[in-house]
Formats: C-alpha cells, sequence, structure tokens
C-alpha cells in the first residue's frame, strides 16, 4: 500500500467493482443485463407474462412471445416501449426491436389471456 493510499483511506467496494467491469469490457454487458431485468416494469405484468426480453446487443432489445397475437401487440408498441427503455436507462439504449427466433416457454400465470 502507497502513502497515498494510506492518506485517502479505504475505496468503496463499488468503486473497485466498478474499475475491475470496465477493465474486462463487461460495463456494458452489466448496463443491458439491467434493462432485461426490468422488463416487466417497463411494460407490465401482463405482457411480460406473454413476452419475454431475451437480450440486448448493440442497443437492440430481442424480444420472444409465447404467441404471434402478442408478437403483433407488442410490434405495435414498440416505438412506446423503447421510449420507456429509453427514459429509463438512457438515450439511445434501445435504439431497435427485433423479434427472437424462439420461445422458450416459462412459468405460465393462471390467468393467461
Amino acid at each position: 500500500m502507497s502513502q497515498r493510499d494510506r492518506k485517502e483511506g479505504p475505496v468503496p467496494l463499488g468503486r473497485i467493482l466498478d474499475g475491475v467491469l470496465a477493465e474486462c469490457g463487461l460495463s456494458d454487458r452489466l448496463a443491458e443485463r439491467s434493462l432485461l431485468d426490468a422488463w416487466a416494469t417497463i411494460v407490465g405484468e401482463r405482457v411480460a407474462a406473454h413476452v419475454r426480453a431475451v437480450d440486448l446487443r448493440e442497443r437492440v432489445l430481442y424480444l420472444a412471445a409465447d404467441h404471434g397475437a402478442w408478437r403483433q401487440e407488442v410490434s405495435l408498441l414498440a416505438p412506446q416501449i423503447r421510449a420507456a427503455c429509453n427514459a429509463r436507462f438512457g438515450e439511445n439504449a434501445v435504439t431497435e426491436i427485433r423479434w427472437a427466433r424462439s420461445w422458450t416457454p416459462g412459468p405460465r400465470t393462471d390467468n393467461e389471456d
């Protein structure tokens, strides 16, 4: 430990982790993961029960739907969804929304529509 480090005192763990993530090139993927984790909050539980955000790469959000009707509905809502994502995670966090090729079913709710 250098003399300078002793004068500044302990470094918060969050700052250390931010630095390590940045050095490893993982900061962007962590930010992308945060958006995927917030999907139900962004679109609401009803939509999230049928449409999943499966990936975010290079500002393109990939979705998967359990039925064509939900795919069509969300396609119509894409500009509003993109705006909500960008309002929450920063301008141009999502520049485009595309559909992923497959759907892997997750737990279903009792009141499916």
